[in-house]
């Protein structure tokens, strides 16, 4: 028997961006749908992002600081693909990275810990991220914990040549380069966060041996 249609309005909506709009599941609280948008990169986006989850579970990974994809269903606004829910200790939605950083309800030092094992999880795990940006993280809080960070978007590598992604070392580089870039992004908008920022800087010296 197929699987039932799951209806979806604007009550489930939670955010969009250029490829995908995401909704909370409505039966499935932990679990939210992203469905594409009309973008015309959208549908090659969403097929790269699934190929390197499924390499990433391929290989086992951790994936703690991900929001980890876990299969497709259809929708009465068509298919959707369904991925675990960041939320708070309180089952609300947890907000995104950039949230805190412009609202001011958070210390950076309340979490600068959390964001700095984000990046050694990503190098140490050797996860890809082809578009981090503050947006793209969410901030998951508990009374009884540090606010984690959580990726929800951007996995994966969008150049054109990726042969040399199986070496490990051009892989470290590159997630490197990528981490860094992501913290000079938030100093442009956050300037006064510059001594912090530069504490969580990912180096050759973070590299695993």
């Amino acid at each position: 028997m197929a699987n039932p249609i799951i209806s979806l309005t604007e009550d489930h909506f939670i955010a969009s961006g250029a490829f995908c709009r995401c909704y909370r599941h409505p039966q499935e609280g932990t679990q939210c749908i992203k469905l594409t948008t009309d973008n015309k990169k959208s549908n090659k986006r969403l097929r790269a992002d699934l190929a390197y989850f499924k390499k990433l579970h391929h290989r086992n990974v951790d994936l703690n600081y991900i929001s980890d994809y876990i299969g497709t269903c259809g929708t009465n606004l068509g298919k959707g693909y369904i991925f675990e829910c960041v939320t708070n200790s309180d089952h609300s939605v947890s907000l995104t990275l950039e949230h805190y950083l412009t609202s001011g309800e958070l210390q950076l030092e309340d979490y600068l810990k959390e964001l700095h094992q984000l990046g050694i999880h990503l190098l140490h795990n050797r996860i890809l991220i082809s578009d981090l940006h503050a947006k793209n993280i969410l901030l998951q809080l508990s009374p009884s914990e540090p606010p984690k960070p959580i990726i929800v978007d951007g996995l994966g590598d969008t150049v054109i040549i990726t042969v040399q992604n199986i070496f490990k070392s051009h892989v470290h580089s590159k997630i490197i380069r990528r981490w860094n870039r992501f913290l000079k992004r938030i100093l442009k908008n956050h300037p006064d966060l510059e001594s912090l920022l530069k504490t969580i800087t990912l180096s050759t010296e973070d590299i695993p041996h």
